[in-house]
């Protein structure tokens, strides 16, 4: 039972984390204690960077990076509204907007294998061009005329709760099917454990990478038609400041990030103490900025507890080292 414990130590952490922020934004403003209310919260912080950050994932277990997520969902926002205006329904719209999302995480990771590119590198350069080519399609004025079909998704509600969120919870227990009782989710992992050896054991691990990115892509289109849903707009601009709030999210939840470890569960629990923290700080009347740093610091603290792991592993016994 404790081995079992230990193992869930991160999950524990963040599920105690989560209810010391609760009770903290309960004491800062009276309001925090409505079901409706921290219901809309949790779609408004949580919906669409829980799909991103549920696409990084995979990446991520590799042992890569994808910083145009945010981009690629912006792309796949202007599509639909080309697509709508051109009085495409909304299934064949989805059809192609996922095809294009998908082709641009597979492009990706293509540039990452084919060529032995760092990915921070490739998908920074592929962010500016994603965001170009949103540009290209229309992306500068905006679009703010959808269907009703098109706004379902991300602004209607199945019985009292959210289709977003609901949506964000059906994604996530596919997503913990794959990667924790399928071949393709072990590849992944070991993948991002050695790559070296992953090769050697006869692994196609530029096919496994390339995948992982293509997946990251499709999310980041469902993502696209979440968001139009939810704040009926699309720019060339849009999600421009989510990929600090993704990146979090993904190592708080317990993803190495040099590969290998994590679990959708961790993943899911740190999305609810994100979604908590800025639920509160903006009951409580705390500006952009200063919810922006309370973010960057929760990075850096999840980052340095993970090096420190890594650290009292090589520890001696006598200096607390495992």
């Amino acid at each position: 039972m404790t081995a079992r414990l230990a193992s869930w130590r991160n999950e524990l952490l963040l599920l105690g984390l989560i209810l010391v922020a609760a009770v903290w934004a309960s004491l800062s403003s009276p309001f925090y204690l409505n079901a409706g209310q921290i219901t809309y919260s949790l779609q408004q912080s949580i919906a669409i960077v829980g799909l991103l950050a549920l696409g990084l994932m995979p990446v991520m277990v590799i042992g890569e990076i994808d910083i145009s997520l945010p981009a690629i969902m912006a792309l796949g926002n202007i599509a639909f509204a080309r697509l709508s205006q051109g009085g495409v329904g909304l299934v064949p719209a989805l059809l192609v907007v996922l095809a294009m999302t998908t082709a641009a995480g597979l492009v990706n990771g293509w540039l990452v294998v084919a060529f032995r590119l760092p990915s921070l590198a490739v998908t920074l350069g592929a962010m500016g061009a994603y965001r170009a080519l949103a540009l290209l399609l229309g992306g500068q004025e905006g679009y703010a005329d959808f269907p009703d079909s098109y706004l379902g998704l991300g602004s209607g509600s199945i019985g009292p709760l959210p289709a977003s969120l609901l949506l964000l919870l059906a994604a996530f227990v596919l997503f913990g099917f794959v990667l924790h009782a399928t071949v393709f989710g072990r590849l992944l992992y070991t993948v991002g454990s050695n790559s070296t050896a992953a090769r050697m054991s006869g692994i196609p691990v530029g096919r496994v990478k390339i995948s992982a990115f293509a997946l990251a892509g499709l999310t980041a289109g469902l993502a696209a038609l979440v968001y139009i849903g939810q704040y009926q707009s699309a720019r060339a601009d849009n999600a421009s400041d989510m990929l600090l709030f993704i990146v979090t999210a993904v190592v708080l939840g317990g993803v190495d990030i040099f590969g290998g470890s994590g679990n959708v569960v961790g993943l899911l629990l740190s999305l609810l103490l994100l979604g908590t923290l800025k639920n509160g700080m903006g009951l409580a009347n705390l500006s952009g900025p200063v919810q922006t740093l309370v973010i960057g610091l929760v990075l850096i603290f999840a980052v340095l507890a993970a090096q420190f792991r890594t650290w009292r592993g090589s520890l001696p016994g006598w200096l607390g080292g495992g």
